[in-house]
């Protein structure tokens, strides 16, 4: 899938890399604004990534026919072959791209407007269903999926937990959705935290992102902490 190469110092790329300017993205610990990071991981990337995510060990940028990978101090760059459409960082890593699903390991072509990878194959959807790998497990319009707590769980305009949860309706179509200690995160019109007992509102934003108990907003820069949810 190509080999990864390792980019000069950070130093050099923070010469070059652009000034903190434009709106607030936040990412699975911290917050971007243009190339520049701050959290959980603290670097200049040489320009805004269409996509940012971050596992445990690891930041990645996305751009296009570009992935960066920040891990252990080091940035490195993988080729990717397309321009990037979704980025998910856990449980494993996965680029959507137009003509499939990039992974580390394999390419999947099959359609998909968000996918994650585990031990059992690739879950994906298209707006049209819930698959895995090519075989279609839930029809339903679903536009994120995510891992929670053993749980893959689709949403759409209802979010279904799979394999034998239960289908919670939405008050509104999801535009993303992470998983969090709490819960799957999602925003909608606001942002919920869902789990098969039911959904909560958090507040009103335009982005998020979720670590742990954390959620990152933006455009505000406000952290939350799940636990401060009451649940019945």
């Amino acid at each position: 899938m190509g080999r990864l190469a390792l980019l000069p110092a950070l130093g050099l790329l923070a010469a070059c890399a652009p000034q903190a300017q434009g709106p607030l993205f936040p990412y699975p610990g911290g917050f971007a604004r243009g190339g520049l990071v701050e959290g959980r991981f603290s670097l200049a990337l040489p320009g805004t990534p269409l996509f940012l995510d971050a596992s445990e060990e690891a930041l990645y940028a996305a751009y296009p026919y570009q992935l960066l990978i920040y891990k252990e101090d080091r940035l490195q760059s993988l080729p990717l072959p397309g321009v990037p459409r979704f980025l998910r960082a856990s449980p494993r890593l996965v680029v959507g791209l137009e003509g499939g699903v990039w992974t580390e390991s394999a390419f999947y072509p099959y359609p998909a407007q968000d996918a994650l990878l585990t031990e059992e194959g690739l879950y994906r959807v298209d707006g049209k269903g819930l698959y895995r790998d090519g075989a279609l497990l839930l029809p339903g319009a679903f536009r994120q999926v995510v891992a929670w707590e053993g749980w893959v769980v689709a949403l759409g305009e209802a979010a279904h937990f799979y394999p034998a949860g239960p289908t919670l309706p939405l008050p509104r179509p999801v535009r993303k959705a992470q998983a969090g200690t709490c819960g799957v995160v999602a925003l909608l019109e606001g942002l919920y935290l869902l789990r098969p007992e039911g959904l909560k509102p958090l507040g009103m934003a335009q982005d998020f992102a979720a670590f742990e108990e954390k959620i990152y907003l933006a455009p505000s820069g406000e952290v939350l902490n799940c636990k401060e949810v009451a649940w019945p």
